[in-house]
């Protein structure tokens, strides 16, 4: 990739003024809104580099520290994205509301999967040694192991999706490329069994590198995984799944209603 820097004119960083006194914006935020406006200009445009962070401190008169810090809440918000190797690129001229998620129900909870399409699928079936059932809270016995990406057409990965579900319900291989909808629907329709009960874990983690690359995002950034193992009726186990988002790509929204008689 070819950088196309421009020469950015040192301007005066932006201040707010009151009636009775000056109050200087911290020259972080005054940088990363300052860069923000240009990128939006298309200077530089998406898919070219930023200068580098020494360039950034000369032109800025700025510390490093400063640079890396309006440069982090660029990167938080989406709009860029430091590659190993390669600099600091453009990925966004704005801010792109991310993906949220708002739970009231069971019935919320595939929200997420039918307004997403599951995308670089790939299925396999494997049987689950015991070590390795307990190691991912199942069942040692056969599954359809499924992973992928939850797209949105037109934006960045919404997230990673690590799907065990048991091989009699699984639906063929050839149906999970690209499915636009709920795993749980189809089991519902085409087997005959319906989800009665999900438990969920969400858990903040460092996204792990190797999923970092096929989200295009940056190794050990904030991330959020939601776990879900769904039961039949009986309390059968019926497939558990591993969601992992960046964080700045979604939202996980829920609402409680107090559940009392004489309130």
């Amino acid at each position: 990739m070819q950088s196309r820097h421009k020469n950015i004119n040192a301007s005066n960083l932006p201040m707010s003024e009151t009636k009775t006194a000056t109050v200087l914006t911290p020259r972080y935020l005054a940088l990363a809104e300052t860069l923000r406006a240009k990128i939006a200009d298309g200077d530089p445009h998406v898919g070219d580099l930023l200068p580098t962070e020494h360039m950034l401190c000369e032109t800025y008169s700025v510390s490093r520290h400063t640079v890396r810090e309006a440069l982090r809440l660029l990167a938080e918000a989406g709009l860029i994205a430091r590659r190993r190797g390669a600099g600091t690129v453009v990925l966004a001229q704005e801010v792109k509301t991310t993906y949220a998620h708002r739970l009231g129900g069971l019935d919320d909870l595939t929200q997420y999967k039918r307004g997403t399409q599951l995308k670089q699928v790939r299925a396999e079936f494997v049987t689950l040694k015991p070590e390795d059932a307990k190691r991912l809270g199942l069942e040692a016995r056969e599954y359809q192991h499924i992973t992928g990406l939850r797209m949105i057409p037109g934006e960045l990965p919404v997230g990673h999706t690590d799907i065990y579900m048991r091989a009699d319900l699984a639906p063929p291989a050839a149906q999970m490329v690209e499915r636009l909808g709920a795993i749980a629907d189809w089991m519902a329709e085409e087997r005959g069994v319906p989800t009665a009960r999900v438990d969920q874990a969400i858990i903040a983690m460092a996204l792990p590198a190797h999923l970092a690359e096929m989200l295009q995002a940056e190794a050990g950034i904030p991330a959020l995984q939601t776990q879900r193992t769904y039961f039949d009726p009986d309390g059968n186990l019926m497939s558990k799944s591993f969601n992992t988002h960046p964080a700045d790509r979604f939202t996980y929204e829920m609402t409680l209603n107090r559940e009392c008689g004489n309130c």
